[in-house]
């Protein structure tokens, strides 16, 4: 896979979560619940959560394995978008390895249980519970044929139908809270 994503994701209280999960059950489209863990490299001799915007990962969700790169453009504004590059890889062993051959580390692991939905407007809406972060809703517009403007728009017109505070947006990925976190009670 590749292209643009386009994005929104709010950290949530429990309630929130729990709430939101029943309205989507009732009006969306339930594709999937799954368990996924994500290691994140950085090469050895930089950390790519020094600048934040960009991550290489690899995703194990039961037999499955990604290798995703992902950078962010234009963060933080209206404009956001996320430059995507992914592929299935079919031993987490040997792409470990190589990557570790390349020069990379495994710097953080996050570990998550997801419930996916599907709008009727073609919304993905993902809720995540993430060991030691919490809950979080993220929203993807998946409609390539608008323009970014409208794309970001419908997003937030979503979150305020879940009646969701917008200030609780969160531009920073998982492994990044989990590097903060870490860094911030001494682990690193």
């Amino acid at each position: 896979m590749s292209g643009i994503e386009i994005e929104i994701k709010l950290q949530l209280a429990e309630c929130d979560y729990r709430r939101i999960v029943d309205i989507l059950k009732e009006t969306a489209f339930v594709r999937v619940q799954k368990h996924q863990t994500d290691i994140y490299y950085s090469p050895t001799s930089e950390s790519f959560y020094n600048s934040g915007d960009r991550c290489l990962r690899v995703r194990t969700e039961g037999n499955n394995t990604i290798l995703s790169y992902k950078r962010i453009y234009d963060e933080n504004t209206k404009m956001q978008y996320i430059e995507e590059y992914e592929t299935r890889v079919d031993d987490y062993k040997m792409m470990d390895n190589i990557l570790k051959a390349l020069g990379f580390k495994s710097e953080i692991i996050v570990d998550k249980h997801r419930q996916e939905f599907e709008t009727e407007n073609g919304l993905l809406v993902a809720l995540d519970c993430v060991a030691d972060l919490g809950y979080f809703i993220e929203i993807e517009n998946c409609n390539e044929s608008d323009d970014l403007e409208k794309r970001n728009q419908d997003l937030f017109d979503f979150v305020n139908r879940l009646n969701v505070d917008i200030t609780n947006r969160n531009t920073e990925g998982y492994s990044n809270m989990l590097y903060r976190k870490n860094k911030m009670q001494g682990g690193m």
